[in-house]
């Protein structure tokens, strides 16, 4: 089974989980969290600014080094 990354934040989404989304080009986005999803979808937000993705992603960062 394939592991993807979530679109916005970063982190690993287990297979069965998470929302794909796929916009009118055919780009396809793959989203680990509601949150995630309407941050970028609806509201446009660039998660280098958000607080909680950078925390989210140095976990992420730290735990696949181990």
């Amino acid at each position: 089974m394939r592991v993807y990354t979530c679109a916005f934040c970063g982190r690993p989404i287990p297979p069965g989980t998470g929302i794909m989304y796929v916009r009118a080009d055919g780009t396809v986005l793959r989203f680990c969290s509601r949150k995630c999803f309407v941050s970028l979808v609806k509201y446009g937000r660039d998660p280098r600014r958000q607080a909680w993705v950078r925390k989210e992603s140095r976990k992420a960062k730290a735990k696949s080094q181990k």
